[in-house]
């Protein structure tokens, strides 16, 4: 019977101090918001690599480029899944926006920019459609950055 009851109180006292842990975790918020990340998922056409990526290399940078002239883009990459398996991306495309205000840009924004780097938004179209031959786009996400304060 004794020992019943020292065993008990074993339990107990080893309950409550798992409790006492548990509610003195610290909860203050050692971590600040980063950056905005959006990915794009590229489906590619067999044999379209090259052609895609000559594209991209063209129309797609100039256009990011200017929007890290303005401020609104901090980076961006492309990536290859290099062992995509049945319905998995090609190709990951990546922009790093230094906020949300840059997915809050006006149309005006975008229609002037596409204006000067392409001539035309009737000429944006056209690209529009023969980029469309190349893939197939996939799923999108947006992540937040989480910075971890030291």
């Amino acid at each position: 019977m004794k020992m019943r009851l020292t065993a008990a109180l074993i339990c107990l006292a080893g309950a409550s101090m798992f409790s006492v842990s548990a509610s003195a975790q610290d909860n203050t918020r050692n971590w600040d918001y980063g950056n905005v990340i959006a990915t794009s998922g590229v489906h590619l056409e067999p044999g379209a690599m090259n052609a895609y990526l000559n594209d991209l290399n063209g129309l797609w940078r100039v256009f990011l480029d200017q929007q890290i002239k303005d401020g609104n883009v901090v980076k961006y990459r492309i990536l290859e899944n290099s062992f995509a398996r049945d319905g998995e991306p090609d190709l990951i495309l990546i922009t790093e926006h230094p906020n949300w205000a840059a997915f809050d840009l006006s149309n005006e924004y975008f229609e002037d920019l596409t204006k000067k780097l392409q001539g035309s938004l009737d000429k944006a179209r056209d690209a529009s459609i023969d980029r469309g031959k190349l893939r197939r786009l996939g799923g999108n996400s947006v992540y937040r950055e989480i910075k971890l304060r030291n």
